[in-house]
């Protein structure tokens, strides 16, 4: 009996311990805000060299995480797993995919088929502009939290684009930070803004770069980042 005994009161405690971080919502939105931050990093991805077994790394590891972190989403949602072991939900993401499961499967459609030049600013945007908007949101009305969020997406496409023709970087400026307000703007219920704030300025700018192709205009700025080794 001792060693069930024990089991119970462990299994209490831990039960416990998670009902007291759930309940801290101040905590659990702070950590939502880092959360967002830190995704910034995958931009290492980058940095890999171009060699062909590391190209299969590149595109076998993002696929395979995301193929994960689905199944375990599935499970969570059909009550295999407690949400309780889940840090940080929302309480409308007890019944839908989390919003980090929208935010990588943006990331890596970002990182696997769009250029750089147009990923890297919309993978920053989503990484700083939605929690940055989400605080405007608390302290100010919300309008003037859209258009805070516009001109510090700007400031980040202006940033990333320095190398462009001006006026190239001033309409890729304008219509992502357009494309990054209105992705967090929009609400669908089963799309969560984590997906739409990358997904929405993305396809804008390929509309447009793609467009201006048609008449032999290259808008792309050079390289942002170099695979090391590669020069």
């Amino acid at each position: 009996m001792f060693p069930q005994q024990l089991k119970e009161r462990v299994e209490e405690y831990q039960d416990e311990i998670l009902e007291r971080l759930l309940s801290i919502e101040v905590d659990a939105h702070w950590f939502r805000r880092i959360f967002h931050t830190f995704a910034s990093c995958f931009l290492v991805f980058y940095l890999l060299p171009d060699i062909p077994w590391i190209d299969v790394v590149k595109l076998v590891v993002p696929i395979s995480i995301l193929i994960v972190v689905g199944f375990i989403e599935v499970r969570r949602l059909d009550g295999f797993l407690d949400k309780q072991y889940f840090f940080g939900l929302r309480s409308y993401e007890h019944h839908r995919p989390a919003s980090y499961f929208y935010f990588g499967i943006g990331l890596i459609f970002l990182l696997l088929l769009f250029p750089q030049q147009i990923a890297i600013p919309c993978i920053l945007c989503a990484c700083f502009i939605d929690p940055a908007i989400g605080e405007f949101r608390y302290r100010f009305s919300r309008r003037s939290a859209y258009v805070l969020g516009f001109v510090l997406s700007a400031c980040i496409f202006i940033v990333t684009w320095h190398q462009a023709q001006p006026w190239a970087a001033l309409v890729v400026c304008l219509v992502g930070s357009f494309g990054v307000v209105l992705g967090e703007r929009v609400k669908v219920q089963w799309l969560d803004d984590d997906l739409l704030i990358q997904m929405v300025p993305v396809l804008f700018l390929l509309l447009l770069w793609q467009g201006l192709a048609w008449f032999n205009i290259n808008i792309l700025p050079p390289l942002l980042i170099h695979p090391l080794g590669g020069g």
